[in-house]
């Protein structure tokens, strides 16, 4: 064999090595990849209602640049513990999974949806109109006041909503949260099934309460 012959074999066979040696790694790397991509997914997902749960929550603020107009919607349903102490905690997240399937049919890249614990949802509108926020939560409110089949029986569910927007492009978390549920809670006061946009005046005398409590907490 001549020697050009031999270092031509050499070359086809260090080529082929390398290519299935890049193979082999694309084939790791892609592995690693949707490994970590599902455990992120698993580490953001509520496992009952598989909308973002609040890991996902504070993600989005934590990468959020305060660079759009946020909307906060806080959700709360009404009377949940009831359902969940007459027809038990099963039937409770079957109830809760199932609303969510209806709060996911109404979300987008703009209309994120996330469970915060219990019976407790958020809403969180980018880009928001302020004219369709109240759409939005009206739509809510129709999506979930439908009766849902829990364990062969006929449960219906009603909801209260807050509504904070947020000032121009100024967005404090922090205000926003309180300003949305102090709101939800006026919706509640109203008599519940309905939405409640929060504004400074309407909850002034709420604050005034939140403090008056807090203060008795501290004393006591």
């Amino acid at each position: 064999m001549k020697m050009a012959e031999y270092i031509g074999i050499i070359y086809i066979t260090i080529i082929g090595l390398l290519s299935a040696m890049l193979v082999g790694i694309t084939i790791v790397l892609r592995s690693l990849l949707r490994e970590r991509t599902m455990l992120m997914k698993l580490a953001y997902t509520d496992a009952v209602t598989g909308l973002m749960n609040r890991n996902g929550f504070d993600h989005f603020w934590n990468r959020h640049k305060g660079k759009d107009h946020l909307a906060v919607l806080s959700l709360d349903l009404d009377h949940f513990k009831e359902i969940n102490d007459t027809y038990g905690h099963q039937a409770g997240d079957q109830l809760l999974h199932d609303v969510s399937i209806r709060l996911r049919q109404i979300t987008n890249k703009n209309q994120l949806a996330f469970r915060i614990g219990g019976d407790e949802f958020v809403f969180i509108m980018k880009n928001c109109d302020p004219n369709k926020v109240e759409i939005l939560a009206a739509l809510i409110l129709d999506k979930i006041s439908r009766s849902f089949e829990i364990q062969g029986r006929n449960i219906t569910v009603t909801g209260s909503i807050g509504i904070s927007v947020s000032e121009g492009r100024h967005v404090d978390r922090q205000k926003m949260m309180a300003e949305a549920d102090l709101a939800m809670y006026h919706a509640k006061k109203l008599g519940r099934n309905r939405y409640s946009l929060y504004r400074e005046d309407r909850h002034k005398y709420l604050k005034e309460l939140e403090y008056s409590l807090k203060k008795k907490k501290i004393l006591f």
